[in-house]
């Protein structure tokens, strides 16, 4: 008989980050445009072993963003926003999670000398098209703010409240280089040490259906549940490609465990082992 790590050996070892994902836009909820950095984000803590428990689409309405941040921040410690922090009317993410946190905001006069160092709008644009501009640089401020620059060639900052808010941009090339960068200081700050909690997860393809599976994989979660409640079996179906995969995911620290049930999943479903890649392709044809 394997044996393996006690529920409280495992709880002492976990990581106890969990996180948020909050996406700001009228233009994700009407159709306009397709969220990518809810995903990356999805990833990215997948990579550093933290708990994604939730992401949200909001609107660009003041209400809604202050009611979500103040819900999502008592249960979350770390929280990313997306979104909203441009130059026009309804970009209001900074005035908007400063009301949060009943901070005020005003010029950070930092950013607005990194914004004219690189970008120099003065030269471009009139006195209204300034003033405008200059909101991108009205931020939350008092002792709870620090803005972290992540690189000498951009002047947007990752504006953080608290180490628990991080204000991102929108734009999927920003969000996905700053937060990037952004990784060491992350680390840092939930004291996550690299290879600590990494997730490792195993794909098994299954000719059978989901109907007929779904017992097994229920009294394999039920098993898993007794070893760590952060091993999550799920099953994919894949229409018209004849068949299914399953998934195990866990934590490194339950590598055997999760190893021996992969085994005897694909013995149990008559199925093979198949990697991320070959699932991803199957997955996003």
């Amino acid at each position: 008989m394997l044996q393996y790590k006690t529920p409280l050996k495992r709880l002492l070892k976990m990581s106890k980050v969990n996180a948020a994902c909050v996406i700001i836009g009228d233009e994700v909820l009407n159709g306009k445009i397709t969220d990518t950095n809810s995903k990356f984000f999805a990833k990215y803590c997948y990579g550093m072993g933290i708990r994604l428990g939730e992401i949200v689409t909001i609107a660009d309405d003041e209400t809604q963003i202050v009611n979500t941040m103040r819900r999502i921040s008592k249960d979350y410690q770390f929280i990313v926003t997306s979104g909203g922090i441009g130059p026009t009317h309804d970009d209001i993410t900074y005035e908007s999670v400063a009301k949060s946190f009943n901070l005020p905001v005003k010029i950070d006069e930092e950013c607005k000398t990194r914004m004219d160092r690189i970008s120099h709008p003065e030269a471009r644009l009139d006195a209204k098209g300034l003033k405008d501009c200059y909101r991108m640089v009205t931020m939350p401020s008092g002792s709870l703010v620090k803005n972290y620059y992540v690189a000498d060639d951009l002047w947007v900052p990752i504006c953080s409240i608290d180490h628990k808010v991080y204000i991102l941009p929108g734009i999927p090339q920003l969000f996905t280089r700053m937060l990037t960068s952004f990784t060491p200081t992350i680390r840092k700050i939930y004291d996550l040490k690299e290879n600590d909690h990494e997730y490792i997860r195993f794909f098994i393809k299954t000719p059978q259906s989901e109907s007929q599976i779904s017992s097994y994989l229920r009294d394999l979660q039920n098993e898993a549940n007794t070893v760590s409640n952060e091993i999550k079996i799920g099953s994919y179906p894949h229409f018209g490609l004849g068949f299914n995969t399953v998934s195990i995911l866990g934590t490194k620290d339950n590598e055997k465990f999760l190893k021996d049930i992969s085994s005897r999943t694909v013995t149990a479903l008559k199925g093979e082992q198949i990697s991320a890649e070959q699932e991803e392709e199957y997955s996003n044809p």
